[in-house]
């Protein structure tokens, strides 16, 4: 591949390509910009292969380019906040009532196509961001809106920097013909990115300090009396699984820092350091800031139209014993209950991709496959589809959403049954995080293991919440229901010098 160069497209919009020197660091260079969507893909020693093509690219999406847009819904109304230089595509900064799929449709479909710029990457810029729990009320879900932030907050980015998992990094940049100033500024930043980056800092947790209580949103024993209710609704005809969640409040350890210092991006680089994911993410969106753990991808569709979901139902706790460890991993492998989970929620996903798929194209490619992480054994299956040409990739995302594995089957009675009994929005919990390229490509992860802090204007935090589940079926015992809602906190609280109380 050449080291500079442009790709050409149609109307005189196209790449500017930067392969760099040395393999950036992604924490440091999100610690320089201004809101940031960095999707930082890991692995730990040992993970299977499969997992491999997941964690193959890392993307750092900065929002301050001359081309950058952002569009938001909250409040159930849309915001686009478009710059003159993307005027011609985007149209001119407004507000409308109109639902979020509908003008992110819009907004695919006037975006410049461009072709995929680092062989076998699938980003060429684009949209990135995050899509809330809530907007499954646009697919039939519940009528709420998130709490304290937007339903969604996705940024068109001219500028980023993407890096394989061999070390190899590239820096893009969007240029246009009719806007030579602002094509300016973008290869000005291109030729900045190729610079030696400085390193980032971990931050840690001070030594012999006692985790600090996260209180949960109910008690351990609510919390079990509602497994029991998912389980009335199960016998009594109205589902065959509901995803029942809560919340814990995560109160923050004091730290001495520099003035203007994101101290969230440093406690992310060490849950990182912690615990490597393949769909790991940070984000700094206005008032938010997401750190990601997940290891669940929730739809990724090729710029030629493949869909592929890969849901995880079924987790186990690692354990430091070896002989214990793989009697927990041949446990889940041969657990009834958790295989019924992951095979309805498979199956759930097989409909939900047809509703937008090429008949008889839908396939399962793997089906309860044990994959083993840093802290966790987990079932994860894989189904596939293909789309027709010139399918809507806002429409595919709409017709799977929420994530299968974060509502239960069927999908409108499940969610309806969870969202009685939580009783308050999930917000980006439970959603997705990723891009929508200007290639055609959509990558997004199942937004679990995460914490998400809301700050006030002056960087305070309002609040900090950490939200864990899991499946409720007939065979759920509360008791076990709740031990695995503790287990899914730890791997992300302990890392943060926090533990969940009930």
């Amino acid at each position: 591949m050449d080291d500079r160069r442009d790709l050409t497209h149609e109307h005189g919009v196209r790449i500017a390509v930067r392969r760099l020197a040395d393999t950036p660091d992604l924490g440091a260079l999100a610690a320089g910009s201004a809101d940031v969507v960095w999707l930082d893909s890991g692995l730990p020693d040992g993970a299977p292969e499969v997992a491999g093509e997941r964690a193959a690219w890392s993307v750092l999406a900065v929002t301050d380019g001359p081309f950058a847009s952002r569009f938001r819904h909250e409040g159930r109304r849309a915001a686009l906040d478009v710059p003159p230089a993307a005027e011609a595509w985007f149209g001119t900064s407004r507000t409308s009532a109109e639902p979020a799929f509908a003008v992110l449709d819009g907004l695919l479909l006037r975006t410049p196509r461009q072709p995929e710029p680092v062989p076998g990457c699938g980003f060429a810029l684009g949209w990135v961001g995050f899509l809330g729990y809530e907007l499954g009320r646009e697919s039939g879900g519940p009528d709420r809106t998130a709490a304290e932030h937007p339903d969604a907050d996705l940024r068109f980015v001219d500028r980023a920097v993407v890096v394989g998992s061999d070390g190899g990094g590239w820096a893009l940049a969007l240029v246009a013909d009719a806007e030579p100033a602002a094509s300016a500024e973008n290869r000005a930043w291109l030729e900045a990115a190729t610079r030696p980056s400085p390193r980032a800092d971990v931050v840690d947790v001070p030594p012999g300090l006692p985790a600090v209580p996260a209180p949960g949103r109910v008690s351990r024993a609510a919390y079990e009396a509602a497994v029991e209710t998912c389980r009335r609704e199960i016998r009594e005809g109205n589902a065959f699984q509901v995803c029942l969640t809560t919340a814990f409040a995560v109160p923050g350890r004091e730290a001495r820092l520099a003035p203007g210092t994101d101290a969230h991006l440093l406690e992310y680089l060490r849950l990182r350091a912690a615990d490597p994911v393949p769909f790991g993410a940070y984000l700094r969106l206005g008032v938010l800031r997401v750190a990601s753990r997940s290891p669940e991808r929730f739809l990724r569709i090729t710029a030629a139209g493949v869909v592929t979901a890969e849901p995880i139902k079924g987790t186990r706790p690692r354990s430091a014993d070896p002989a214990a460890d793989a009697a927990a991993r041949a446990d889940l492998a041969s657990s009834a209950k958790d295989r019924a989970e992951n095979v309805m929620i498979v199956d759930l996903l097989r409909n939900d991709l047809l509703r937008t798929a090429v008949p008889g194209s839908v396939h399962v490619d793997r089906l309860c496959a044990v994959e083993t992480y840093t802290s966790v054994h987990q079932l994860v299956s894989t189904v596939s589809a293909v789309l027709p040409a010139g399918a809507s990739r806002a429409a595919t995302v709409r017709a799977a959403f929420p994530p299968g594995s974060m509502t239960g089957a069927p999908k409108s009675s499940a969610t309806a049954i969870a969202d009685r009994l939580e009783g308050a929005p999930r917000g980006v919990y439970s959603g997705a995080v990723g891009y929508f390229s200007a290639s055609g490509a959509v990558d997004l992860s199942v937004v679990i293991r995460t914490l998400v802090t809301v700050v006030d204007g002056d960087g305070r935090v309002r609040s900090r919440t950490f939200g864990a589940g899991g499946a409720v079926t007939w065979s759920s015992v509360p008791d076990d229901e709740a031990d695995e809602v503790e287990t899914k906190t730890r791997s992300v609280l302990g890392a943060v010098g926090a533990s969940a109380r009930w």
